[in-house]
């Protein structure tokens, strides 16, 4: 070989990512997500064991790898830069995709086994915890985290391998995919008194705002979903963050509330609840399964995910139908 040649390798080589500095970019990144989702290098240290120094140096050196500036520190504040917030959310991912390839790992017998996060609708609460057990006595080894969630999912944030949605379908993108499941029927009730109130009205012409009850936030309160077009609800009675509440504020007597039968068919047999607003078409909402693309799904989420197909041929939640 020619000293032109060697010459010529050595720059190629020069040119070449260093897998050294590549592996300690990649736990440089994990120290970085456990900062930032503490709270600060304090709380990092504490929860983790890990010197504040330590933490400190780690960052240290992911800056000057990546050639920017992560964090803005100050002596009572350590908050991300713009670039800092990019990064972080790219270090999640990382961190996303080497969890589910050790998870692949542990899971490569047929047996689920091992701990499942996930996330459920506050309205598919008691049903979801039913099968979950169910699914368990079949495969004593899977362990469950559930978090209740009635908004926007994003797996990679939220450190989830599976989430269950009702209509609220992340953004289509490459690092999802959303499975519909179910619809689920769609009813307006309210405690006698307040129908009686309000002259047991058949649509809802007519009927203020303030008699309504909604979920979501005072900045965005969730419409009404009918056939016709959506009623947008300004000034509700009521505002709330879950299905759950949302029922509980009915039962109350606080005004009107849209939900699935299921979550109140109970109340509706003992008339507790009354349907109200018969005459206006609802709009179904639909149940997905919102997973990782098909090489990122575990085999355990994928093992559940059947078993609840399997649930819906034998036992169905009052207004609730396969699709």
């Amino acid at each position: 070989m020619t000293r032109r040649s060697n010459q010529t390798n050595d720059a190629l080589l020069k040119q070449q990512p260093n897998p050294a500095s590549q592996a300690a970019v990649l736990t440089d990144l994990y120290w970085y997500v456990q900062i930032i989702e503490a709270g600060g290098f304090s709380a990092a240290a504490e929860q983790t064991g890990v010197g504040k120094s330590s933490l400190s140096r780690r960052i240290a050196h992911l800056e000057r790898q990546l050639k920017v500036q992560l964090l803005n520190r100050s002596a009572r504040l350590c908050a991300m830069t713009t670039i800092g917030e990019q990064v972080y959310r790219y270090a999640l991912d990382v961190i996303s995709s080497l969890e589910s390839a050790m998870r692949a790992a542990q899971e490569s017998t047929d047996t689920p086994s091992g701990l499942l996060k996930l996330a459920v609708p506050s309205a598919m609460a008691s049903w979801m915890l039913a099968t979950m057990a169910d699914f368990q006595k079949l495969h004593p080894r899977v362990q469950f985290s559930l978090t209740l969630e009635d908004g926007q999912i994003d797996l990679a944030t939220q450190r989830l391998d599976l989430a269950f949605t009702l209509d609220a379908v992340p953004e289509m993108s490459s690092s999802i995919v959303a499975r519909p499941l179910a619809e689920l029927e769609m009813v307006i009730v309210g405690t006698p008194a307040v129908l009686a109130r309000l002259g047991h009205p058949s649509t809802l012409n007519g009927i203020p705002d303030g008699a309504l009850l909604t979920t979501g936030t005072p900045a965005r309160p969730a419409p009404w979903k009918l056939v016709k077009g959506d009623k947008t609800i300004s000034h509700p009675a009521l505002i709330v963050d879950s299905s759950q509440t949302l029922l509980s504020a009915a039962r109350a007597g606080l005004g009107l509330a849209y939900i699935a039968r299921h979550t109140c068919s109970a109340h509706l047999a003992v008339k507790e609840l009354l349907p109200s607003c018969q005459s206006e078409a609802l709009r179904p909402a639909k149940l997905y399964a919102i997973t990782p693309p098909h090489k990122g799904i575990t085999s355990t989420a994928r093992y559940l995910i059947d078993h609840i197909k399997a649930s819906f041929s034998t036992a169905l939640p009052d207004g609730v139908r396969v699709i």
